[in-house]
């Protein structure tokens, strides 16, 4: 399913995000549909700049974090 809800929900069931991260992704979802369906509530830059900080410590959980500690896991595996 290509529906954005249904693929946090399945990143949720494989066990790629936890309880918590579902739930951050699914506020900026809501954020995001807000932002994209003038007939929504009006989204205030207060909170795009706050979905785009939660957005970013997400990725950085999902993507940064990992790559940085298998970089540290290379380097003492080399030592």
């Amino acid at each position: 399913d290509d529906r954005l809800v249904n693929q946090i929900e399945e990143l949720f069931k494989k066990g790629i995000i936890t309880m918590e991260m579902k739930d951050w992704a699914t506020v900026v979802r809501w954020v995001g549909n807000d932002a994209a369906h003038p007939s929504n509530p009006e989204v205030t830059r207060e909170d795009a700049e706050d979905i785009l900080n939660l957005a970013e410590q997400l990725f950085h959980i999902l993507y940064v974090a990992p790559a940085i500690a298998e970089e540290m896991r290379k380097r003492k595996r080399k030592s």
